[in-house]
């Protein structure tokens, strides 16, 4: 029987989708209210209690966040086009919530300046954390190809604070219960996908979805949610190694890769594909795909 702490969460994952979906038009409490089957009084005290922020803030903090990804492409558009993309109803609303999280005006951004000298500096600093620089001089001889990926249907759990082992552990122990109970797992394809900018939101804050695809005609059941990846088409690294490796392997994607390929990323969240999915050995060594969703690279308006 499910959980009633469980529905809970269905219904808040259900939210917090839709706002990551629709983070460009008006949320007014009322609807995300709605949309989690609780009274706007008390929706606005569970969300914060699972999240750790008010519905309000993750939603500016969402659209911050959109934006800066914006900012940092190189068909980069102007300020106010940005602004309204990203769902403020004008631009000095955007320059306004932008000084107050990042301590300077969106005028005054340069790549990866969020990361480097923002009011929330040191917390995203943890987030790093690997050691390493993922060099082109690393010696992984990495290798990227450019795939087309059908769409897959996952359960999954999410994680918020997902650079916080403890809760990283829980979660993958729930999923693999969940999967092992059901008869997919081992087998089921496993996945982590966050839609987070770890270079940009606090570890406390950022969500990590772990996943496992479920087959066609799979009967659903509530104990987690369920969400479906569109087909895509992925610049895809393999990376077999420890989690250092597996750094490199996106600082390659991002750093060496993307710059020289003719593409850029969509605005679709990064996935690590796992070809391992028996975790019987333990998970010190994986081997996965690291997959961006990418795009042609468009001209400078």
């Amino acid at each position: 029987m499910e959980s009633p702490r469980h529905v809970y969460e269905r219904r808040l994952n259900a939210v917090i989708d839709h706002i990551e979906s629709h983070f460009d038009q008006a949320l007014p409490l009322e609807t995300l209210a709605d949309l989690a089957h609780f009274s706007p009084f008390h929706f606005h005290r569970i969300f914060k209690e699972y999240t750790g922020e008010t519905p309000s803030v993750f939603v500016r903090r969402l659209r911050l966040q959109k934006a800066l990804t914006q900012m940092e492409t190189p068909s980069r558009p102007t300020l106010t086009d940005i602004a309204l993309d990203c769902g403020f109803a004008q631009s000095s609303d955007f320059t306004r919530a932008f000084r107050e999280v990042y301590g300077y005006p969106p005028s005054q951004h340069r790549k990866g300046r969020a990361g480097e000298d923002s009011k929330i500096r040191q917390d995203i600093l943890a987030n790093r954390g690997y050691g390493s620089t993922g060099s082109k001089e690393s010696g992984d001889d990495f290798v990227v190809r450019v795939e087309e990926l059908p769409a897959i249907r996952f359960a999954y759990v999410r994680v918020i604070g997902g650079f916080q082992p403890d809760r990283l552990l829980s979660g993958l122990d729930r999923l693999l219960t969940w999967g092992k109970s059901k008869g997919i797992y081992p087998g089921a394809r496993l996945a982590t996908i966050s839609p987070d900018n770890p270079e940009f939101v606090p570890v406390s804050r950022y969500r990590l979805d772990l996943c496992m695809e479920v087959p066609s005609g799979f009967a659903e059941t509530d104990e987690l949610s369920y969400a479906t990846v569109a087909s895509q088409r992925c610049a895809m690294l393999h990376c077999h190694g420890d989690i250092h490796k597996v750094h490199r392997g996106w600082t390659h994607l991002f750093a060496h890769w993307l710059p020289d390929s003719g593409c850029e990323p969509t605005d679709a969240p990064s996935m690590e594909l796992f070809r391992n999915s028996d975790d019987s050995q333990g998970w010190s060594i994986l081997d996965l795909d690291c997959c961006v969703p990418v795009r042609p690279l468009r001209k400078e308006s």
